[in-house]
């Protein structure tokens, strides 16, 4: 269980102020009180006694949705890293490691994923038992915390191995838990969204309705995940296409769009391609130079990128242009509904029911994003074979969902229901930095600091 409430410059500065208002003391004296600075691994509770301080709770956890999102160096961003995506034009050896499917336990990038996650959901232990003692109208506040909470145990189970530990600290005294597997932690995400989706009932106004819409739609994912799939189609059947949800905004002031901060401007990310410096990547998708609508990009992976290079002066930066400084993302959409619908078709070997719902997709203009819109596509052919027509999907699914956060967990299930190995789906070859071949991770290990658990041995698995 990771738990992160670090209290050691508040303790520090208690400290030291009250040092310097006495008299000077002996150095006996002086050192006791600085051996008295609060342990910064102890969790203090929090003292919550008004309704104003119970929602500022609420809406604290919402930003750390953002974080999970859009508004970090999180699942977004490594999840692309560590698939096909993105490319490291970077020098760090964090992300460096993570492109080349070889991350180490004490990566500290994903150790800070790894930590946003199990935040979330602490906080959102912490916001619950605040809301339900002083503020428990409207409902949908108490659901938005359920859709946090679920929204992270479904990404640690859909981007790390298998065996991590779900602990809760809410209470001021942690609880370790046991490790579980990556199912096990999907069930309890699915309860939680779940209660997200009872607590938007009835739907009467803009925020109930906006939780009911990503909270259905990743209570979906979930179901996927699970191999459920004529219930997850179920479980989004009604949801518009043209409906987008964001949840969550950026500013100057709150915080950057991430993808545009990281890529865009900081030049440490470049869009992924299926050729680089080193030849082909084999099993990628050319994001970067097939010229699709829905992956729209400047530059150039080979030979001169109208962008120059990235931050390590090496790599050609290719950038996205579909997410600007303050652009909000969509959490959830209704294109998300429409795949998880064309899955279960998929999964009926129904290839002309599947082709139906992709090509009404590609026919007509869709927004990705609010301010994104794609242009008409023309249809595809209906795949010849079943094999084929899984090929097409997940193509297609990694297309309209580039950088939002599904890529990783896409390629495990290729593998886990699908029968495919991880050198037919993952990016292999020779890595374009190390010119050594890419490793074999298929996911996130559970990073060190997990090891002050005591019932946290390592991952019991780092299969898909």
């Amino acid at each position: 269980m990771t738990i992160a409430r670090n209290r050691m410059g508040r303790a520090l500065t208690l400290t030291l102020t009250a040092f310097l208002l006495t008299a000077i003391p002996s150095c006996e004296q002086v050192r006791g009180n600085l051996l008295e600075a609060i342990d910064p691994d102890l969790i203090l509770p929090i003292t919550i006694s008004t309704p104003e301080a119970a929602d500022a709770l609420r809406v604290g956890q919402i930003a750390r949705i953002r974080g999970i999102t859009a508004g970090g160096e999180g699942v977004w961003m490594l999840g692309g890293l560590l698939t096909d995506e993105w490319k490291s034009s970077d020098t760090f050896s964090q992300r460096n490691e993570t492109d080349q499917r070889f991350i180490q336990e004490s990566n500290g990038n994903v150790q800070s994923m790894y930590k946003a996650l199990h935040r979330l959901r602490t906080t959102g232990h912490e916001a619950l038992n605040a809301l339900n003692k002083y503020k428990p109208s409207p409902a949908w506040g108490l659901g938005q915390m359920y859709l946090g909470m679920g929204m992270g145990e479904m990404m640690l189970a859909e981007n790390f191995c298998n065996g991590i530990p779900l602990g809760d600290g809410s209470s001021g005294a942690p609880v370790y838990g046991p490790p579980l597997s990556n199912a096990a932690i999907l069930a309890i995400a699915l309860a939680h969204l779940d209660s997200a989706i009872n607590l938007a009932l009835p739907a009467t106004d803009a925020n109930a309705v906006i939780l009911s819409n990503i909270a259905r739609i990743h209570k979906a994912r979930v179901q996927v995940d699970l191999g459920q799939f004529n219930a997850a189609a179920a479980t989004v059947a009604g949801i518009p296409t043209s409906m987008g949800e964001v949840l969550v905004t950026y500013s100057l002031t709150s915080g950057d769009n991430q993808v545009w901060s990281l890529n865009t401007s900081a030049k440490r990310w470049t869009v992924g391609d299926s050729v680089d410096a080193a030849g082909r990547i084999a099993n990628a998708i050319p994001f970067a130079s097939m010229n699709d609508t829905r992956v729209r990009v400047t530059g150039s992976t080979l030979g001169t990128s109208s962008l120059g290079r990235g931050f390590d002066a090496t790599t050609n930066l290719v950038a996205q242009s579909f997410y600007g400084r303050s652009d909000g993302a969509y959490l959830a959409t209704g294109i998300d509904a429409r795949l998880i619908e064309a899955e279960a078709r998929l999964q009926a070997q129904d290839i002309p029911g599947m082709m139906t719902i992709l090509n009404a997709l590609r026919t007509a203009v869709q927004k990705l994003a609010p301010n994104y819109s794609t242009v008409t596509m023309t249809a595809l052919a209906n795949p010849a074979t079943q094999s084929d027509a899984v090929n097409l999907f997940f193509r297609e699914k990694a297309l309209w969902q580039f950088s939002r956060g599904f890529r990783v967990n896409d390629l495990r299930r290729m593998i886990r229901q699908y029968g495919r190995t991880q050198d037919q789906v993952f990016p292999t070859g020779i890595f374009f930095k190390s010119g050594t071949p890419y490793g074999v991770d298929v996911n996130f290990p559970v990073t060190t600091d997990e090891y002050n658990n005591p019932e946290f041995k390592g991952c019991t698995d780092r299969k898909a």
